[in-house]
């Protein structure tokens, strides 16, 4: 009864942060920065950045980094995430997204696979959460198979195998730069 419970509150969760982003895109009445201006509080609500940010370093590296450096990065990943997400959404049209039941994979984690139907195509999306001090958060989102954290840590992990904790940080920093840049010449 218990593992039932919390596997629905999760999807409780999930299927609300879902529905507000979906009506928020399909609201015409606001711009596309208002609708990526409000989808950004929605998100931070349902994502767990600070463990994404651990999880795409691995505990490998983690360990290389010192507190300040931490702080750093988590604010560097989540600012470049959201980026990567809010780009995404000027793809938005007249997407469907089915949910199937969550699966409990360990305590406090949870799987919710969907399927997002999208210009008559179907892909499969795998939402991972854990259970945190601050309610039910996404830490992963498997997309046709393939991790987005797992994809960032092997990204990562080449930086940080030839060079340093501050080589990655710089290279956050830059593409923080150019994406407020290239954010900054489309409002030109």
């Amino acid at each position: 009864m218990a593992v039932a419970a919390v596997a629905t509150e999760a999807e409780k969760i999930l299927k609300t942060s879902v529905g507000k982003v979906f009506t928020i895109m399909l609201d015409k009445e606001m711009t596309m920065d208002q609708k990526k201006s409000q989808v950004t509080e929605v998100t931070n609500a349902v994502f767990g950045f600070p463990l994404m940010a651990k999880l795409s370093i691995g505990k490998e590296h983690w360990s290389e980094f010192n507190a300040k450096q931490r702080l750093e990065f988590t604010s560097l990943f989540t600012e470049l995430f959201q980026s990567f997400y809010l780009d995404k959404l000027d793809l938005f049209s007249d997407e469907e997204v089915i949910f199937q039941p969550a699966t409990v994979v360990k305590e406090k984690k949870v799987q919710i696979p969907t399927t997002l139907l999208s210009k008559g195509k179907k892909y499969s999306i795998l939402y991972k959460m854990s259970d945190t001090r601050d309610g039910w958060k996404i830490y992963d989102i498997t997309i046709e198979g393939v991790s987005l954290i797992h994809t960032y840590r092997s990204q990562y992990s080449h930086i940080l195998e030839s060079g340093e904790v501050e080589d990655l940080l710089v290279k956050m920093r830059e593409k923080k730069k150019e994406n407020q840049e290239n954010k900054e010449n489309k409002k030109l």
